[in-house]
């Protein structure tokens, strides 16, 4: 029941509701492990806390003894998956997908046991196909099926264009699991509709269907969208420590929350006695021991330590007591140019207010950039680091 208990936790979605229980009990019963699935494809070089989710809950399955398969989509990111933004991924070209896969491969090492786990190119099978089996395939699925994915119906409804490739790309995805015989295919939730229909195809292939395991999408740095590459909101597992600690102390209040529970290696009493802290407590205090907690998974507790006196002397020793700098990154900022009126950063860094709210700050003089008090909500301010902008009485940022 604790087994059970743990590798539910912070699982998003379950198809069936009690498919997990009944393939453990399979696998026990059959004295076998489970193969669980997780594909990707490598369309970035490089892998962040958004990955790190599902990929921790892959390391549980693997310490229980499990098979664990990674299916790098070596033929599918030449095609492009649907982003779910009403428009198609660039495809990627054969010299971009086996440097980003060689990156990827090197730092799943970070999370799982790479030497246990089994590592496939999905190129090795979807390559020799020939074109009526193509065909075969696809006749295991109906347009109707492939329109309840939410992206295409929207785009269908508002007369987008969908290319036929997208349509397929589910199919294909589903195709690897009948290839491997996954037992359990994981994914974030936006993933749902494609591991569902690996589930279809493997019953059309008359095998064992596998159950789905959704993780929830971990919101980027800017707390709106999803972590993302392409967005520039992310925490890679790679970047330095200093840059770790900096980023997570850059995330807004409204997200602490969700990077306890999906980025933290926290015990459950953990977690609860820190959710209890945030009720009394400042925030900036929880970030640090989040963000400390981040860089030890993925360097060290030394590393850490150092983190958080480099982010105090940068940040914090050089201003009085009172005043606690906020960092913010200037890639999260929403500007198409390296200048930026007044009026717009404010409402970027602090969106707690109305945009009315913020203008009346500026105009009554409790704006400053750099010590320099400013009243035209609509000056231009160039976004470079260091700059400090003080909004309010208590409020201190600092772009990074």
């Amino acid at each position: 029941m604790e087994t059970i208990q743990k590798l539910k936790e912070n699982a998003a979605i379950f198809l069936p509701e009690n498919g997990l229980e009944e393939k453990l009990k399979l696998a026990e019963k059959e004295n076998r492990k489970l193969i669980i699935k997780l594909g990707f494809d490598p369309t970035a070089p490089d892998l962040h806390l958004g990955h790190a989710v599902v990929l921790k809950k892959m390391k549980q399955f693997q310490d229980l003894g499990h098979q664990i398969v990674i299916v790098v989509g070596s033929f599918t990111a030449r095609i492009g998956d649907p982003t779910g933004k009403n428009k198609s991924r660039k495809p990627l070209n054969i010299e971009e997908v086996q440097h980003n896969a060689e990156t990827y491969i090197n730092q799943l090492s970070k999370i799982i046991d790479i030497e246990k786990a089994k590592i496939v190119f999905n190129s090795e099978w979807l390559d020799t196909l020939s074109f009526s089996e193509v065909i075969q395939i696809m006749s295991n699925v109906t347009v109707a099926q492939l329109m309840h994915r939410n992206d295409f119906n929207k785009r269908f409804t508002e007369n987008t264009p969908i290319a036929m490739h997208e349509l397929v790309y589910p199919i294909l995805q589903a195709f690897d699991s009948v290839k491997i015989n996954a037992d359990i295919e994981m994914g974030g939730t936006d993933q749902l509709f494609n591991c569902t229909m690996g589930r279809q195809l493997q019953e059309n292939c008359k095998m064992p269907a596998q159950i789905v395991m959704c993780m929830p999408l971990l919101k980027g740095l800017d707390g709106k969208e999803k972590m993302s590459k392409s967005l520039h909101n992310t925490i890679g597992l790679i970047d330095e420590p200093n840059e770790m600690f900096g980023k997570t102390m850059s995330i807004p209040d409204s997200l602490i929350l969700e990077f306890l529970d999906l980025t933290t290696n926290f015990s459950l009493k953990e977690k609860q006695e820190i959710k209890n802290r945030l009720e009394t407590e400042n925030p900036m205090n929880i970030k640090k021991l989040i963000a400390k907690n981040i860089i030890s998974q993925y360097h060290s507790k030394e590393l850490a330590d150092e983190a958080e006196i480099f982010f105090a002397n940068q940040f914090q020793s050089k201003n009085a007591a009172s005043k606690t700098f906020v960092p913010v990154l200037i890639s999260s900022i929403e500007n198409s140019s390296d200048q930026i009126a007044l009026i717009d950063l404010c409402v970027s860094i602090k969106n707690d207010i109305t945009k009315s709210a913020n203008r009346r700050l500026i105009e009554s003089g409790a704006v400053q950039i750099d010590n320099a008090k400013i009243t035209n909500p609509y000056e231009l301010i160039q976004l470079k680091k260091e700059t400090k902008v003080k909004i309010g009485k208590r409020d201190f940022f600092e772009l990074i």
